[in-house]
């Protein structure tokens, strides 16, 4: 099969646990795009800090941030499809943060708002050290959340939650949110929740890309390794599960790779790319 679209995962995949694309990963993303591939990068990540790490692998990629709910090109000005959250999910998800006292990450597409200021060993804070303004993330801290849906009018993609208090509490949150018929929930680890918009996932985002570049799902191949990563397989025509990739994500795969520290990603292209 000849593919022509390589959607793959960041953190996990891309990425090695220092949050690094290694040497052999680059020089196979090139050689693909050199062949005509296009490459996307299909994230639970806001777009500008999908944009940072496709600047360091040195390629032009289409983004799928926000686990779909944002597609933009590197380097286009405007996205191309975009679903934020509407009020009334806004409204419900905080009850939820409230209820459980949940820590959060709401994500625009260039912004991290919390109602906390971010730590100086925090991934975000320590990038914006070494990049230029363009390629920086921008912060929002609000005491009040409830007061940011109106703030922020490029709006909400999507809401990261954590507890302090363990898993439990994470699950019984999960539990109320899917209750509620206007929200999408994933998570990327097992301590941790992504709610977006409904309906909006890597397939969404996925389908949404190939329509608009005229590609068909047989001639998309897929690279993931977590419970957010499913979708994206459902979108794939070959699906290729990281070494480290969950159990379920694995059972789902057409081929299993090599993990993310050891370029997992760059040795799957090999295979069927190039």
């Amino acid at each position: 099969m000849n593919y022509k679209l390589i959607c793959i995962d960041l953190d996990g995949t891309l990425l090695d646990n220092d949050c690094q694309i290694s040497e052999k990963n680059k020089a196979a993303l090139k050689a693909a795009v050199d062949k005509g591939i296009r490459i996307a990068f299909t994230t639970g990540r806001m777009f500008t800090s999908a944009r940072l790490h496709a600047s360091k692998a040195g390629i032009n990629v289409s983004i799928i941030g926000s686990n779909g709910a944002y597609i933009r090109e590197i380097d286009g000005e405007k996205a191309i499809f975009e679903r934020p959250l509407d009020r009334q999910g806004f409204d419900k998800i905080c009850d939820v943060i409230e209820r459980y006292k949940l820590d959060i990450n709401f994500n625009t597409f260039d912004r991290v708002i919390t109602d906390y200021e971010l730590p100086p060993t925090n991934n975000h804070v320590l990038a914006n050290k070494t990049v230029s303004e363009e390629l920086k993330i921008k912060f929002g801290v609000h005491k009040n959340l409830r007061e940011i849906y109106d703030i922020y009018e490029e709006g909400l993609l999507k809401v990261l939650m954590f507890s302090k208090n363990g898993k439990e509490t994470i699950k019984k949150a999960r539990k109320e949110l899917e209750e509620f018929d206007g929200l999408e929930i994933s998570s990327s680890k097992a301590d941790n929740l992504e709610v977006m918009t409904k309906g909006m996932t890597k397939g969404t985002g996925i389908r949404a890309l190939a329509r608009i570049l005229g590609i068909s799902q047989e001639e998309i191949m897929c690279i993931g390794d977590s419970e957010n990563d499913i979708s994206m397989f459902n979108a794939a025509g070959l699906k290729v599960a990281m070494g480290n990739a969950t159990e379920e994500l694995k059972a789902m795969a057409d081929y299993v790779t090599d993990t993310n520290i050891n370029s997992g990603v760059g040795k799957a292209i090999e295979k069927f790319i190039l």
